[in-house]
């Protein structure tokens, strides 16, 4: 069977409250082997950390401050918190830039960035971005510093793609892929070797109602048709991604 992975979901959030065990159950019947769970404030950090010993090695735990967060949590508290969860998470993130819908300015949000980039360089641990019509920019604070990136739920311009992939960071595709064109137009181009797929679930569902972190074997299915191969011969690239991205040993 296909092994998968879902590298970037919300499953400590309440929508999955009724029916998280089934929501996990259908995920394994899918195919996904593991899948990453993101915190963006202090509290959905805390509920991430108790959801990933719930599913002790299935579903693991990245913390992050997102830029719609700031005025509403302290990132002082959520640096501290990452410290002290460094052995329990595999990842910083999702952090980053937002010029879309974050209510602060541009250098705000820069500013308290590049605190969790640099706390990702000391930590050595994966920098998980969310750069909403900022993707340029979140690039150019990146690309100097010694962190491997991760541009979640990529939505920018193709032109920047390659430019992320050869500096040797990883571009990861939501269900998005299965019905936006301008998300399929990233998908045929991007370097498989730096690629990964996720559903950011609850959010973007390919289907009526709620995403899950089962939907991501629909985002395989759709690259695998953009990228001209066969969805097998994708898993097995982009699971080897994963582990190697995470240093996930399952």
């Amino acid at each position: 069977m296909m092994e998968l992975a879902d590298v970037h979901c919300h499953l400590n959030f309440d929508s999955f409250n009724r029916d998280r065990d089934e929501v996990v159950r259908r995920a394994k019947v899918a195919g996904v082997v593991f899948l990453i769970d993101s915190g963006f404030d202090y509290t959905s950090n805390e509920r991430s950390l108790r959801v990933s010993d719930s599913y002790e090695g299935f579903v693991f735990s990245t913390l992050g401050f997102s830029p719609n967060r700031i005025g509403k949590s302290d990132p002082r508290y959520v640096a501290s918190q990452i410290e002290e969860n460094r052995d329990r998470i595999i990842g910083v993130g999702e952090v980053g830039l937002d010029l879309k819908k974050a209510k602060t300015s541009y250098e705000q949000q820069k500013e308290i960035f590049l605190q969790f980039v640099e706390l990702a360089e000391e930590l050595e641990l994966p920098l998980i971005i969310h750069a909403r019509k900022a993707e340029e920019r979140a690039f150019d604070l990146i690309k100097s510093r010694d962190v491997t990136a991760v541009f979640h739920c990529y939505t920018g311009s193709t032109s920047l793609v390659g430019r992320i992939t050869d500096a040797g960071h990883y571009i990861s595709l939501s269900t998005l892929v299965c019905f936006s064109d301008n998300v399929k137009r990233i998908a045929e181009v991007v370097d498989v070797d730096h690629l990964l797929l996720e559903t950011d679930s609850p959010f973007l569902s390919p289907v009526k109602g709620r995403n899950e972190p089962a939907n991501v074997r629909m985002a395989y299915e759709t690259v695998a048709s953009l990228q001209g191969v066969g969805v097998d011969e994708l898993a097995i690239k982009l699971i080897k991604n994963a582990r190697e991205v995470f240093d996930v040993d399952i």
